[in-house]
């Protein structure tokens, strides 16, 4: 039997890893130091899904040769895999130190920028990338995300087509072109592209939300679903997932996943269940208890997960499917967070006003915008403006002048009890929509042209004023600010009534 090193690569390199496995185990059961058979081994245990056990390996062949830059690369690899950024990056360096051109390091060193939301050095170590190497598929692939996430759509779509142009069948080349396509307001293009990558999980969940914009529900919820594929949402928990059966003698315990707007938005169906379970609680994220709370007193509403209570479980985001929406008229609309207005008569149309988001998240840069920005709003005669914004950017309303009612608030309770006291909210994509609209008041949001697809069947009284190109805030402006004039006239008449 061939237990020499070459053999063993040769089957590595044609994915028979259970015989290079056994042959480098062999060389090291007669050499534990050899460090390319360490290394190696490491490589196998990666590629299995056997992260800290490769780091253990790979980092033994380090101490052997520490000026090895390959081994140092594949190290960075496992310590991005077993979650451990810092060390990854050190990798990378200490690969580049010893191989200055190599081109592997650079591009993980762009995905660890990227991953941080460092997206300027994310594009540089990227396009350092290319430069050493400029036919590299995986850089293209990776700067097209980054591109994207900037806003640069048209160069993030040469990007994943020059990648697609040197490997046709790329997956992730294909759902990077259909983001930055989707980014462009090309979304029949994007379906294509998220099409030709639907085995990734993640491509069939963004053909899901296209779909859910042109009011699919029968073909976009099922997709929806994809995305459970990548977060294993049901790690830890000893009992079985909902499948949508009724089941009245049973406890439910539903999950909030994703962000608080997602929470709200799905919060309307949770009425519905406590007539289908004995009991059913509710987990949130902890700023929305006590509002999600006056829903119904019937709920059991929780921050965190409860260690027992419940036989059956389910993520906020899969209750339409759960309960059987497949088209719009399905969809609860009726306002259900009532929470009571300031009292006392408005001498003034009242409106609130909200232009970022969370920064943490990917599409903040083309989600968000700056209160300059939206400086011709603040313009309209006959409106009394606060600011909703809380976090970064939080500054700029005392640069506009603004009232910050929200400066004091603990939770979103709080902010409802603002909301309430408004004739209207203007917001870009954040989880104030989400709020104002639930509760019923008039809600006018400012869009990308790639938005999302919540705003239109799934609330009332909402405004979509979208971007007319791509990272240009001026035509959503304009069309907000007609919207907003139009409203205060017709509340000025109807005091004068």
């Amino acid at each position: 039997m061939p237990n020499t090193l070459h053999d063993a690569i040769e089957h590595h390199r044609r994915g028979e890893l259970g015989r290079a496995e056994a042959i480098y185990r062999r060389i090291l059961k007669a050499h534990p130091d050899h460090p390319d058979a360490l290394h190696l081994l490491g490589c196998v245990e990666l590629a299995k899904g056997r992260g800290e056990p490769a780091v253990r390996l790979m980092r033994r062949a380090v101490d052997l040769a520490p000026t090895t830059a390959l081994y140092h690369q594949n190290l960075a690899e496992a310590y991005h895999r077993t979650g451990e950024p810092e060390r990854a990056e050190a990798e990378c360096r200490l690969t580049l130190r010893f191989d200055p051109e190599r081109p592997e390091a650079m591009n993980r060193l762009g995905v660890l920028a990227m991953e941080k939301g460092d997206l300027e050095a994310a594009r540089d170590r990227l396009s350092e990338a290319l430069a050493a190497r400029p036919l590299y598929v995986e850089a293209l692939v990776n700067l097209a995300a980054v591109l994207t996430r900037l806003g640069d759509f048209d160069l993030a779509v040469e990007s994943a087509g020059l990648a697609l142009g040197i490997e046709p069948e790329h997956r992730l080349a294909w759902n990077n072109l259909g983001l930055a396509l989707r980014g462009a307001g090309r979304r029949s293009e994007a379906a294509d592209a998220f099409a030709k990558a639907a085995p990734l999980p993640m491509a069939r969940f963004n053909l899901g939300g296209l779909r859910l914009l042109q009011d699919d529900l029968a073909g976009g919820l099922p997709l929806l679903e994809a995305r459970k594929e990548r977060v294993n949402p049901g790690r830890g928990l000893r009992k079985p997932e909902w499948d949508g059966r009724p089941l009245p003698a049973k406890r439910l315990l539903v999950l909030h996943e994703q962000g608080m707007g997602d929470t709200l938005l799905m919060s309307r169906f949770f009425p519905g269940l406590l007539d289908r379970f004995a009991a059913v609680t509710v987990v949130v994220q902890k700023p929305l208890t006590r509002l999600v709370a006056t829903i119904d007193p019937r709920l059991a509403v929780v921050s965190e997960v409860p260690a027992r209570g419940y036989d059956v479980w389910c993520l906020t985001m899969s209750l339409p499917l759960l309960l059987g929406i497949d088209a719009a008229g399905g969809i609860p609309m009726e306002p259900r967070l009532a929470v009571a207005a300031p009292p006392g008569p408005r001498p003034r149309f009242r409106a609130g006003i909200n232009w970022a988001g969370n920064p943490t998240f990917h599409l903040d840069r083309v989600r968000s915008t700056s209160l300059d920005t939206l400086a011709g709003l603040l313009a309209v005669e006959g409106v009394e403006w606060v600011s909703l914004h809380r976090g970064p950017r939080e500054e700029e309303a005392a640069a506009h002048g603004l009232p910050r009612p929200l400066a004091g608030a603990s939770d979103f309770l709080d902010t409802a009890s603002v909301i309430a006291g408004l004739d209207l909210v203007v917001s870009t994509e954040t989880a104030v929509p989400n709020l104002s609209a639930a509760m019923g008041v008039p809600t006018i949001v400012l869009a990308a042209v790639d938005h999302d697809w919540r705003w239109y069947s799934w609330y009332g009284g909402v405004t979509v004023c979208a971007q007319d190109v791509p990272g240009d805030w001026t035509g959503a402006v304009a069309k907000a600010r007609r919207e907003v004039e139009a409203r205060v006239a017709d509340w000025s008449r109807a005091q004068a009534a």
